[in-house]
Parts: C-alpha cells; structure tokens; sequence
C-alpha cells in the first residue's frame, strides 16, 4: 500500500519542466478543430474520427499527467509554485506564466495557465468524459454527412472550456467562456437548416450574450476595486497575509506591476488583505466599510462595490449555467444531436458558473448577500426545474430539466460555502448525466429516432446493455445508496442546513427544506421517465416493433460512465483525517484550493463554515426522501394510470398537467415582457429613426433636394449662346449700375 502511496505521489514528470507544456492541453483539440473543420471533407470519414479522438485523447494524457504533478511529493514536501503577488509558495499546483498578452496604460493582462486541485479535476472531467462523448459520437453521426464539421466543432467546444479552466486570470477565462459559448451556438443549431434548430442555437446565443455582458461589467468593477486598494491600504491590511507585512505589500504591488489586476493570485492576496470591519484589524486602512477615496466609485464602500461585482458573476454564471431567470435556452440546447446535449449538460459549459464561482470562493466568503443571493437563486433554479419536467414526455427534455435542476444545487452548495461538495456533485453529475444523456441518445438510436417515453416501453429486454447503465445513472442521480449521487447530493444539503450566513441564517435552513423537497421531485421524475422507456410492455404507438441495441462505439461510453456513477463514490466517504475528526476524501483533497476561503471566513462571523459528516441517521432519512419519489412514481405509472386508462381524467388535473407541460408559461412570459416590447420599440425606432429621418429625409431628402434643384438650373442651361451673351450683359449692366449708385452716394 506504502508502496502504491509513493507512485502516485511521485510524478513521472519533473512537475517545473512539464508546467512549460500544459499549453499543449489546449492546442491539441484546437489543432483538431482546424484540420477537421479545413480539411475534413478531403480526408474522409475514418481519418477525421481518427483526429478528433485522438486529439482529445491526447489532451487526456496530458491532464493525467498534469494532475500526476500537482500532487507530486519530494522530501515530504508538496510540489509549489512561486507567486509573484506573495511571499509564500502556492502549495499542489503548478502554472506558467508565457508572458505579456496585451497591456493598455498600467493595465496588463498575461497569459498565464494555472494548474490546481480544483481545475486538473476539472481537467480530467472535461477531457475524459469529452473522449467517450467523441467515440460514442464515431458510430451516432456515421450516417450524417457533415461528419467534418460536426468533430471540429466538438473539438472547439473541449479547448475552449479547457482554456476556461486552465486560465490563471479573469480575462483569459473570459477568452474561454466566450469560446464555450460560441461552440455551443453552432453545435446546438448544427442541423441549420431546420429552422427551429436553427432558432434554438441563436436562442442559446444571444441568452448568454447577457450574461456575459454581466460578467464583463464585473471585472471591470474589480479591476476599478483593485486599484482602489492598492492606493489606500496601508501596511497593516498585509499583516493577515502570510509574511512580514511589509514584504507582503511589496510583493503584492509588484505583482500588479508584472500580470495585472485580475490574475487570481492576486485577487486571493486581496481578499485576504481586506478585514471585514475595524474590529478585526484596526490599524488596517481599507475595510469592507471603507468609502472609495477617488475615482468612478468614489463614495462607495469596497464591500459593497465587491457585493454588486459578485451579483454581476451570479447574472453571467446564470446565462452560461442555466439559472433563474437564464436557464430557458439549455431546455432547447437538445435541437442539436444528442452527445452535444450529453457534452453541454455533462462535462463543459454548464458547469462554468460553478467553477467560477468556487474559483473566487475567497471573495465570495467576504459577501453573505451575494452568498445568500447565490443559493435562492440556485433553489429557484432547482425546484422550478425539477417541477417542469414532472410532465414532459420527450425523454431529451426530461433530462434537460433534470440538468437545469441539478445545477441548481450545485449553487445552492456555493453560495451556503459548501465548495468541496458542490465540486463533487460536479463531478458525480458528469458521470451520470452524461451516461443519461448518451443512453438517450442509444434508446432514440435503436428506436428509429422516437423520442416521446409514451411511444416506447418495454426496451429493458431489447436493449440490455443500454438499460442497465440507464438504470445505475438513474439510482445515481435520484440519489439511492450506495451510488456516487446520493453521497455528493446529501454532503450539500448537509452543509446547507449546518452553515450560517451572517444576518441570513433562517434563510439556509428555508432552503434545507427546499432541498429535500426537490430530492424527492428528482426522484419522482426520473423514475418516471425510466419506468415507461424500459418498464412494462411496447407501447402501441412505438414507431418499430423491436428495438435493437447500439454499437460497441456507442454502449462502451455507456458502461464506463456507469462505473464511473458509482465508484465516484470514494470522495465522499469520510475516510481521511481532518482537524475536526474525519473528512470526506474530496474536501480534503480540495482543502488548499479552499484554504483561503476558510481562513477568511475563520476571521470574522459573515461566514460560519461547518465541517461535521452526516451521521447515519441523516443518510437514512435522505434515502427514505428519494426512496419515497420514486415509490410515488413507481405507484402512479405502474399500477394507478394504467387502470384508470380510458377513463377522462379529472379537470383540475388536466390543467396542472397542461399548465406543466407547457412549461409554466416562462417562455411565453418572456414573450410578453421582453421580447415583444423590445420588438416593439425596435419597430418603432426603425420607422422613425431608419425609415423617416435616415431614409427618408437624410438620404431620399438630399437626392430630392438635388433634384429639383436640377431640374430648376437646367433652364438656364439651354446652350443658346446669344442667351448667355445677353445674360453677361444684363449682369454687366447691373454691376455698372449697382457701382455708379455706390460712387453717387
């Protein structure tokens, strides 16, 4: 065991050396994407497989190797990295810093690649689930002929969330989340010439335009906050910086100096730096109370300038995410085939928000409202999700909802301050729901595209393969021991009931109660939609008699995620000694990258962090909640509906039926309220501004005016030159007389 400890704590790969190389994680699949997207057509089908999963592999290889670093150990000290914000090393992390990417005054910006506990873990989701999403791809698109274009944009999709995770600064992130972004607008509207798949790639497009136009406004305020900081704080704001104080100033400025103000190094040092009041440190010159000397947020105190910044984070994590009120374009992100929906749901884009938001837990912790803000709006997210997909009968948009409503947790985890958890749900859900996803998309396969779960049933016997993953990743995310979903679930729930939030402690514990109910709704609905796809008899309206099972490209995928549904469960068991007795194996292991969120939350009472382990009692009633959904479900489908079938159901049902099916109405709400009065004002503004006063009378006014003018001089270009004589000389009589009348005056 000593022996198998040492391996994996000795890295194959001096850690400095291969820091120089993790440039190449991202390249890979970019070079990928080009090759595939220039050259594809000529290539063929075969070499462009060949490239894209081989790209992506590669990536692979090299985060594994990136992650081996991180945790290498010489001599019985950790691998570290300097910072150039601080005195003290960056302990299990490795980065490289490739110089100057632009700079603009004093303002400068590196490109730099960070490496951690919390991005290689990131790393190794994004690459290994993106592999098994391109192979499964190899056999699921064999038939579509824009094959080429199809791997190049997956290919884009896996680098850009890869330079998303890997940035060490906010605008390199940004280069990444921007790309995300972008890659998901073409692959959900990848069939553009259907015009509602079309639509719902620019639905998700311009959704995550305002956003990110949130999040833009967001760095700003904290490049403005940081420089406000660096005019005004004193010595004594360093002292709870690890270091001499003086020294730690030093540092801190020459590091604004050498990559800017929004590298996180620096931010971190920042937040530390910044006392919560006078009481905590009274000789320190800035707290979160203190006004803004000068500048555009003169007047305004750094707490609350850094509250709105946050605020601004949680409005662009809502758009890139799916929350409240941005969630609406991830329902329709399933326009495009179905290992898009499984890579978007699972393994990139959705879970940006939540990275970022653990990213800068350190001044996350130094805000309960924006805290407080985070966790309703991913308990709005969650239950509002999970009610929607009550009633919807295309298994694609159950598992759309069913995503929207598990990120929804994962912020309810954030903003309570449970990172760890919130990161090992991240985790567990890309397992899953990936293998939910990629099942899907085999159970549409083998079912001549049907997707409606009351036209299917029966398939348990027809596809065995692909049903008995169905099932683990089902259990998984319902939330049934010992799977990995019940444990990552019940850790937040746990700390959401045991954290306090100063000022908002009745507010977590509201939510706690929310939270079980939503476990339960989780259970309801994905019972459902396992029960009548594979339970039971064929539905008559199956669009083909018998089913037939997937390729090995498609049900390999399925298997490993399967195993990887459960097995995921190891980081949660509290099998690592901790300070307080215990620890689960994730938050241990995640405990540097969130150590500076904890010594700033330790400080002061905004933020009281609870790190006890739910006890058997609890885990026992966390499983009677989800066990108690799916008995429901398993009660209503199996036994109830099918005896009541042709009897008319009740109105009242019917309209909550309908009511739900529909969606709450969001869509069409947003309809009424913001879409049409912006078209609205649009049309207005195009009649009186572009059709009136542009087109009109600044371009057809001036062509008039021109005209007729025209038209007026040339009667007196007749070319008669007696008429022209006689008019020279009726002008020279009017000069001679007009100058005989001046002299006589």
């Amino acid at each position: 065991m000593e022996a198998l400890k040492q391996f994996f704590m000795t890295a194959p790969v001096e850690p400095a050396i291969f820091a120089q190389s993790l440039w190449l994680i991202i390249a890979l699949p970019l070079l990928g994407a080009f090759v595939c997207g220039v050259f594809g057509k000529m290539l063929g089908r075969g070499n462009v497989h060949l490239i894209a999963c081989a790209t992506v592999a590669g990536s692979f290889v090299l985060s594994v190797l990136a992650f081996w670093c991180v945790s290498h150990v010489q001599g019985g000290s950790p691998v570290a990295m300097e910072s150039v914000y601080s005195p003290n090393a960056i302990r299990y992390a490795i980065g490289y810093d490739y110089g100057t990417w632009f700079s603009v005054g004093t303002f400068r910006v590196n490109f730099g690649l960070l490496v951690d506990h919390l991005s290689g873990t990131l790393l190794l989701v994004i690459t290994g689930v993106g592999f098994l999403i391109h192979l499964y791809s190899t056999s699921y698109m064999e038939h579509d002929d824009g094959y080429w274009r199809y791997f190049a944009y997956l290919n884009l999709f896996v680098a850009a969330m890869l330079t998303l995770v890997l940035a060490d600064n906010l605008v390199l992130l940004f280069v990444g989340w921007e790309g995300v972004g972008m890659a998901s607008y073409l692959l959900i509207g990848f069939w553009y010439t259907d015009a509602a798949k079309a639509w719902a790639g620019r639905k998700a497009f311009i959704t995550n335009r305002i956003g990110d136009f949130a999040f833009l406004i967001a760095t700003f305020l904290i490049v403005l906050l940081v420089s406000a900081f660096n005019s005004q704080a004193n010595v004594a704001n360093f002292t709870t910086v690890s270091g001499a104080a003086e020294t730690a100033q030093v540092r801190f400025r020459e590091g604004q100096q050498l990559k800017g103000p929004v590298a996180f190094q620096g931010l971190e040092v920042l937040a530390n730096a910044l006392p919560q009041n006078a009481e905590v440190n009274a000789q320190a010159a800035v707290t979160l109370q203190t006004p803004i000397a000068e500048g555009p947020l003169a007047g305004r105190t750094f707490g609350g300038v850094l509250t709105v910044a946050l605020l601004l984070f949680l409005l662009g994590a809502a758009g890139k995410s799916a929350q409240f009120p941005l969630y609406v374009w991830l329902p329709d992100a399933m326009a495009g085939p179905t290992p898009v929906s499984a890579l978007i749901h699972a393994a990139t884009m959705v879970t940006a928000g939540v990275y970022l938001f653990s990213r800068m837990s350190f001044l996350l912790v130094l805000s309960p409202t924006a805290m407080t803000t985070v966790a309703i709006i991913g308990t709005i997210t969650s239950l509002l999700a999970a009610l929607i997909a009550f009633a919807q009968d295309d298994i694609k948009k159950v598992l759309a909802y069913s995503t929207v409503s598990q990120l929804g947790i994962m912020f309810m985890g954030v903003g309570a301050g449970i990172f760890w958890a919130a990161v090992l749900h991240l985790v567990t859900h890309a397992f899953f729901k990936a293998c939910l996803f990629l099942g899907a998309g085999s159970v549409m396969h083998g079912n001549a595209d049907e997707t409606d779960i009351k036209k299917l049933g029966g398939l348990r016997h027809e596809m065995k393969w692909t049903w008995g993953t169905f099932l683990v990743a089902t259990l998984a995310i319902t939330g049934i021991v010992p799977l990995s979903g019940f444990f990552s679930k019940d850790a937040i729930f746990h700390g959401l009931h045991h954290n306090h939030l100063h000022g908002y402690e009745s507010v977590t514990h509201a939510l706690y109660y929310v939270g079980l109910l939503i476990a339960a709704s989780t259970a309801f609905y994905m019972s459902r939609a396992y029960l009548l796809t594979f339970e039971g008899k064929r539905s008559p309206e199956a669009k083909i008699a018998h089913a037939h099972e997937s390729a090995w490209q498609m049900t390999l995928p399925l298997v490993v995620l399967a195993v990887l549904s459960v097995v995921a469960l190891v980081y949660a068991l509290p099998l690592m000694p901790g300070r307080n007795g215990p620890q689960p194996v994730m938050e241990n292991f995640l405990g540097p990258v969130f150590a500076s969120a904890e010594r700033i939350a330790g400080r002061a009472d905004l933020v009281k962090l609870d790190h006890s382990v739910p006890g058997l009692g609890d885990y026992v009633f966390a499983w009677l909640v989800a066990l108690a959904g799916g008995a429901v479900s398993a009660f209503l489908y199996m036994k109830y509906f099918p005896a009541q079938a042709g009897k008319p159901a009740p109105a009242f049902a019917r309209s909550v039926r309908r009511f739900t099916q529909n969606k709450f109405y969001v869509d069409e709400a947003y309809e009424f309220l913001v879409i049409r009065p912006v078209k609205n004002v649009s049309g207005i503004l195009y009649k009186l501004v572009d059709t009136l006063l542009i087109d009109t009378v600044a371009v057809r006014g001036t062509a008039w005016v021109t005209a007729r003018v025209g038209s007026a001089l040339r009667y007196v270009q007749t070319g008669d030159a007696q008429g022209y004589a006689a008019v020279m000389a009726l002008a020279l009589l009017g000069g001679a007389v007009y100058a005989l009348i001046q002299v006589l005056q």
